[in-house]
C-alpha cells in the first residue's frame, strides 16, 4: 500500500517535472519495490475510475440516479477493465521497446515516474468532469478544461521521458506519441464494446 509519505513525495517530484525540474527525480522511489509501488497506486484513482463509468453510462443515455452506476455489470467490467489497461499499457509497450538495448537500465525510473504523472493526471482530468456530471459546469466547459489539464500531463510525461531515459526532443516526443496512441486505441476499442 501507498504510504501518506510516498504519496507526498511522488506529488512534489510530479510537481517539479511539471515544471521541468530535473531534480524532481530524486522524490521518486526509483528502486524495483518503487515501481511495484507505483502501480499499485493506481488504487489511489478509485474516484477518477467511478468519474470515468459514470461518464460512459452518461454517454449511453444510461440514468446516472443513485445506486444505478454499478447496476450495469458488463459495462463496470469493462470500464474497469480499460481503464487499468490505459495506466499498464505504456508500461509493458516500453518494456519491449527498451529491452536488451542501452537504456533498458532506464526502465524501472520511466515507469516509476510515468505511473505517478498518470495517477495525478487522471484525478486532474477526473475534477472537470465530476463537475460536469453534477451540474456545475456545462459540457463544453469541461471539454476545454480537460484538455488544458490534458496538456499539462502531456508535457510532464514528455519531460520525464526525456529525464528518465536521457533521450532528446524528438525521442521524447516519440515516447509520447506512443502513450497517446495506446490510449486512443484502447479508447476506441472500450467504445466498440460497450455500444
Amino acid at each position: 500500500m501507498v504510504t501518506a509519505d510516498e504519496f507526498g513525495r511522488s506529488f512534489r517530484g510530479a510537481t517539479a517535472i511539471m515544471h521541468r525540474r530535473a531534480d524532481g527525480l530524486a522524490a521518486f522511489d526509483l528502486s524495483v519495490r518503487g515501481l511495484a509501488r507505483s502501480f499499485g497506486a493506481i488504487t489511489l484513482t478509485a474516484p477518477a475510475f467511478v468519474v470515468c463509468l459514470a461518464l460512459q453510462r452518461a454517454e449511453l443515455g444510461r440514468p446516472l440516479a443513485q445506486g444505478a452506476l454499478f447496476a450495469d455489470p458488463s459495462l463496470s467490467v469493462l470500464t474497469g477493465a480499460g481503464y487499468l489497461a490505459s495506466f499498464c499499457a505504456m508500461p509493458l509497450a516500453m518494456l519491449f521497446v527498451l529491452r536488451g538495448g542501452p537504456r533498458a537500465a532506464r526502465y524501472v525510473p520511466f515507469v516509476v515516474v510515468w505511473n505517478w504523472i498518470s495517477v495525478f493526471g487522471n484525478l486532474a482530468l477526473a475534477a472537470p468532469n465530476a463537475l460536469y456530471l453534477i451540474g456545475l459546469q456545462t459540457h463544453g466547459l469541461a471539454a476545454i478544461i480537460s484538455f488544458a489539464f490534458a496538456l499539462i500531463v502531456v508535457e510532464a510525461q514528455w519531460f520525464a521521458a526525456k529525464v528518465t531515459l536521457g533521450v532528446g526532443n524528438v525521442a521524447a516526443s516519440a515516447v509520447v506519441a506512443l502513450g497517446l496512441v495506446l490510449d486512443l486505441g484502447l479508447d476506441r476499442l472500450l467504445g466498440r464494446l460497450v455500444t
